[in-house]
């Protein structure tokens, strides 16, 4: 009788456990960088498969040496379904002006715990870091806030600085600092 009662309790509560993963999440990250340009950038997310290399097609929104990033992720999950959608504002700084450009391929090094292997195919707003050529490295500063907002639940809010130093590189490759997904695949 027990184990009956504890398995009708658990498939009740199961409609209840997966309202509870909708969430909205808000973030605002300043990245500012000596010796280097910080880049916000649009596209569709791609690796190649024989080198394992990530690539952007995409274009550059805003470049300088000083950019904040405010994005927010909605995830809604359903029975049948996860819709999530992204949104992300940047600007420049330091004087620097917005770019509009024509469509490229960017070379992409992941940084610091971003994740890029799961978003390949998706469209994104990714900011990253172009590091001068050269000796040395570049000093980059990191300042991150994020608040979660889970529905049916508490928020949760973290803050974070990051003091790093990039390597050179001649291969002109972007640090991805962040990442945000739009909710849409690419169309190939």
């Amino acid at each position: 009788m027990r184990l009956v009662f504890s398995v009708a309790m658990t498939v009740a509560m199961l409609p209840v456990a997966l309202g509870a993963q909708d969430s909205k999440v808000r973030s605002r990250t300043n990245i500012k960088a000596d010796d280097a340009t910080v880049t916000s950038m649009t596209g569709c997310l791609g690796q190649e498969l024989a080198t394992g290399v990530y690539t952007l097609n995409g274009t550059i929104a805003t470049s300088g040496k000083e950019i904040e990033t405010n994005s927010k992720v909605k995830t809604d999950v359903d029975k049948d379904k996860t819709t999530v959608r992204g949104k992300t504002e940047t600007k420049a700084n330091d004087g620097a002006v917005a770019t509009a450009g024509s469509a490229s391929t960017f070379l992409l090094v992941p940084g610091n715990n971003v994740d890029l292997a799961s978003h390949v195919g998706e469209r994104v707003n990714l900011t990253a870091i172009m590091v001068k050529g050269g000796h040395g490295n570049a000093d980059v500063k990191i300042k991150d806030k994020t608040k979660v907002d889970p529905e049916n639940a508490p928020d949760a809010k973290s803050q974070s600085k990051t003091k790093l130093e990039l390597p050179r590189s001649p291969q002109g490759q972007y640090t991805v600092m962040s990442l945000t997904p739009t909710g849409t695949r690419c169309a190939y």
